[in-house]
């Protein structure tokens, strides 16, 4: 009987190992996510040439190392309190493992798979079963090897209830997943199209010939009359005021390609653009051509730059060092805040 219990488990566990799948739309518990934050700064601090050995940091913090415990060793090096002051401040939000092979940029690779190996042995970190520790009392001997029989059907009968439950289960889970992951893939087409629509519509307003002035048609002079008009006064040409270009220094965008902070003056660590306005509403933007900037910008370009540009490749930016502005963005002021209207084109160096 205690082979048949073990056997049920055992399978449980298997069963529930395949069906978890691990994947782009999988959510991670704030443990998890937590952990894949430090798991994208250690790869960074690797990287950069700084980091201590990995399995330190596992073998003194067994459920998973944070950032917090990475702090302890690196702090005071700028480029880490850089990145540590940029993943703390998403710590508390949660994601799913797309957000974490975002924020990863071109580490997402070596991320992924650790972060796997850390999901997949939670999930299968359970205590093993072992035949000799379970303690079963002894069912009173029958009279007869009938009620003995009995006894050994209803327990095959209640492990197999609960097999099929927990099986059950688990696909309902993977159903709800699968669901969510088509529901998350029309939003992102949806916002896709939006984009497509806004840009064009942008594209049209911009190309739209201005429309003409009204002449009025001035009364024919009567034929009769012999009077010689006067000759009108020719005015004096009017000076036209310089047009004043105002500059503003963006910092990152967020989600709704709003950019999160705009003040007159470059604030190294928040200013990544400096866009140029004439009239305060419509404005060209470009990444901030200075070195401190491109090397903060660089260190996770799908968060500094993706939401603003679009290029080549500019979510891998390994061994990069110059970001060049091909072309520049397009923003418009709108209650208060300046939003992306039309990507900057950009390429790396």
């Amino acid at each position: 009987m205690k082979r048949i219990i073990a056997a049920t488990i055992a399978i449980a566990l298997a069963v529930v190992a395949w069906c978890q799948e691990f994947n782009d739309s999988t959510v991670l518990t704030q443990a998890q996510w937590q952990h894949a934050l430090a798991i994208v700064a250690q790869h960074n601090a690797q990287n950069s040439g700084y980091s201590q050995a990995t399995v330190d940091f596992e073998a003194n913090n067994p459920e998973g190392y944070t950032l917090d415990d990475l702090n302890t060793a690196y702090a005071g090096n700028s480029e880490w309190d850089q990145i540590y002051t940029q993943l703390k401040k998403l710590e508390n939000d949660g994601g799913r493992v797309a957000d974490v092979k975002q924020l990863a940029g071109g580490l997402a690779g070596a991320v992924t798979n650790e972060l796997q190996a850390y999901v997949e042995g939670q999930i299968l970190e359970v205590d093993p079963v072992k035949a000799d520790t379970i303690s079963i009392e002894p069912a009173e001997q029958a009279s007869t090897g009938t009620a003995m029989d009995m006894h050994l059907i209803i327990d095959i009968v209640l492990a197999l209830i609960a097999l099929v439950a927990i099986v059950w289960a688990v696909v309902t889970q993977r159903k709800f997943a699968q669901m969510r992951e088509s529901y998350l893939n029309d939003i992102d087409t949806m916002n896709a199209r939006m984009q497509q629509l806004s840009d064009e519509l942008n594209q049209q307003t911009h190309a739209a010939p201005a429309t003409p002035a009204r002449v009025e048609k001035e009364p024919a002079e009567p034929a009769f009359t012999s009077i010689t008009a006067p000759a009108q006064q020719v005015a004096a040409p009017v000076k036209k005021r310089p047009i004043e270009v105002k500059k503003i220094y963006l910092a990152k965008p967020d989600d709704n390609a709003c950019f999160t902070r705009a003040t007159s003056d470059f604030e190294l660590g928040n200013s990544i653009f400096v866009l140029s306005t004439t009239d305060g509403v419509h404005g060209e933007f470009s990444v901030i051509d200075h070195p401190d900037v491109h090397r903060f910008a660089l260190m996770m370009p799908s968060e500094n730059l993706t939401r603003a540009c679009s290029g080549n490749a500019i979510q891998m930016s390994t061994g990069m060092t110059r970001i060049v502005t091909d072309r520049a963005g397009e923003a418009l002021l709108e209650n208060g805040q300046w939003y992306v209207t039309v990507k900057a084109e950009i390429h790396y160096e």
